[in-house]
């Protein structure tokens, strides 16, 4: 998940006006725009992390160290998504994603790409077209038109070997024949 967490006992005016710093708080170093570096001091005194739960008890949520003080106020909790917050050079660009045909299946989301314009990808092989995103959790993959067929392939398979009882249930729920 991602943290955002208002830095409380530091927010003072004076702190907010600072706009270069010495990163790591070393005089050696040169002064460098605050936002280029690490620093706490900032003129905006909140903080984002990335952690991964450990445990999870009532609402409290247990998460390794972070450079926080405890009781520092937590201004929002995120999901990590791993193609927004940490994208890949080769994701699909976020303008050619079919975003209202997306869909969840449990745990994982499905991306189709638009489908606009396809005749200008006539000499794009299917090994090279990339035609899915496929998050599960943080986690983010990008599958081409020929991983999408294996996968499907492979799909087709475990269902097939799908015990016939679940298979007929699975029918009558979704009034196949």
């Amino acid at each position: 998940i991602k943290l955002i967490l208002w830095f409380h006992a530091s927010d003072r005016p004076e702190r907010r006006s600072i706009l270069k710093v010495h990163p790591y708080n070393n005089p050696e170093n040169p002064l460098r725009g605050v936002f280029a570096t690490r620093s706490p001091v900032r003129p905006n005194p909140l903080a984002i992390y990335a952690v991964r739960i450990n445990r999870i008890e009532g609402n409290r949520l247990y998460i390794d160290w972070i450079d926080a003080m405890d009781g520092t106020p937590v201004v929002d909790i995120k999901i990590l998504v791993e193609r927004l917050d940490c994208p890949g050079e080769t994701q699909i660009p976020e303008g050619e994603l079919d975003i209202p045909s997306s869909r969840q299946v449990g745990e994982v989301n499905l991306i189709p790409r638009k489908n606009e314009h396809l005749d200008e990808l006539e000499e794009v092989p299917p090994e090279e077209y990339e035609a899915l995103v496929l998050e599960l959790g943080p986690k983010t993959t990008t599958l081409t038109a020929k991983d999408l067929v294996e996968l499907l392939e492979a799909l087709m398979e475990v269902y097939e070997n799908l015990p016939v009882e679940i298979k007929d249930k699975l029918r009558q729920h979704h009034g196949s024949t």
